[in-house]
């Protein structure tokens, strides 16, 4: 069976986060561990965020840092590249309008959702995706020639409404998306999305053209490779020494604006029983401890080992504060009596179009 370790390279969703503390440290970290087990990553790099702030650097505002965090970012990117990994196209909307102000950067939380994506410019969804997937090109061919960007993953997994954003990708050329994740379900202020009925079932599906959750009537142009998802207890997630360890170490910034957003209004009593709720999780290599690794581990062996073959696993470096969820969730694999591969998200779609 085959693994999908993918991770977002990218700050906050807000605009906190420091480049260097955020993204590069801990993906140093995560590359070096996956040398060791010779695992190839795929990288889903936040384009949008890297213009503005190579754009804000370029004016000459160092925005506090005391080196250059594009040249940082690149020569990640490149040696990633050298090495094997893979790249793809992440996007959060919200940087297209984003300002740097009074020491820090302001995003359009009006545009959080790609599937909505406005702009006072004439600006479109199809230019947004063609900038992103030029400038990923024109970074990692400097160390690739060949290299083409196939894949997207939506910024908080906000793909909906997603007709506009498949012709998008049609007509620039990408040809996959990674952004559904079956059970998920927002319905906030921000994200929004119901993707209960997505089957656990599925690797792939060739999306219909005016609607990703649904399969298309004859051969699509855009397939959805999903992130594994399973429903568990709120609380799993929460009180968790990684997740706790992270929320501490990040000064607050990984507590999500979303979570946030649900938890503020609730009285004492409905916190406590939305946290015995359940939630489907993304299978997280940063957050997870081991027992919780063990759980899809089992849940896949024991339910799905006769339906499917490949399961896409999350993670998001800025989240990724001790390296033991990611060495345990290479231990399991390793020591299953399953035959787990790790692979990019490139390798399996080129086994899925055949």
């Amino acid at each position: 069976m085959n693994l999908v370790l993918t991770f977002d390279y990218e700050l906050f969703g807000d605009g906190l986060g420091d480049v260097f503390e955020h993204m590069i440290k801990p993906t140093e970290q995560i590359l070096s561990i996956c040398e060791e087990a010779n695992i190839k990553t795929t990288i889903f790099f936040e384009v949008v965020e890297y213009l503005r702030l190579k754009e804000e650097w370029n004016k000459g505002n160092n925005m506090g840092y005391e080196r250059n965090p594009i040249e940082a970012i690149d020569q990640q990117i490149h040696q990633a590249v050298k090495k094997g990994h893979d790249i793809q196209l992440h996007i959060h909307p919200q940087w297209v309008n984003a300002k740097y102000i009074n020491d820090k950067w302001q995003v359009d939380l009006l545009n959080w959702r790609l599937g909505d994506f406005k702009t006072n410019r004439n600006y479109s969804i199809k230019d947004l995706l063609e900038d992103g997937k030029s400038t990923l090109e024109n970074i990692v061919q400097k160390v690739k020639p060949e290299y083409e960007c196939i894949a997207l993953r939506a910024g908080a997994y906000n793909i909906m409404p997603s007709k506009k954003v498949l012709a998008a990708m049609t007509k620039i050329g990408l040809k996959l998306d990674s952004s559904v994740y079956p059970g998920g379900y927002e319905d906030g202020e921000l994200s929004k999305y119901d993707y209960r009925n997505i089957s656990l079932e599925k690797d792939f599906w060739w999306a219909d053209p005016d609607n990703i959750l649904q399969e298309a009537k004859s051969l699509g142009r855009i397939m959805e490779i999903p992130i594994f998802a399973l429903e568990q207890p709120r609380w799993k997630k929460i009180l968790n020494f990684e997740k706790l360890k992270s929320l501490l170490i990040k000064r607050g910034a990984a507590v999500s604006s979303v979570a946030k957003t649900k938890l503020s209004s609730k009285s004492l009593f409905e916190k406590i029983a939305f946290l015995f709720e359940t939630e489907a999780f993304t299978w997280d290599f940063c957050l997870f401890n081991k027992s919780m690794h063990k759980t899809f581990f089992n849940y896949i062996e024991e339910n799905l080992q006769d339906k499917r073959d490949t399961f896409v696993i999350l993670g998001h470096p800025k989240s990724f504060t001790t390296e033991h969820s990611l060495r345990s969730l290479i231990e399991i694999a390793q020591k299953s009596n399953c035959s787990y591969s790790f692979k990019t998200l490139q390798e399996v779609y080129a086994e899925f179009s055949k």
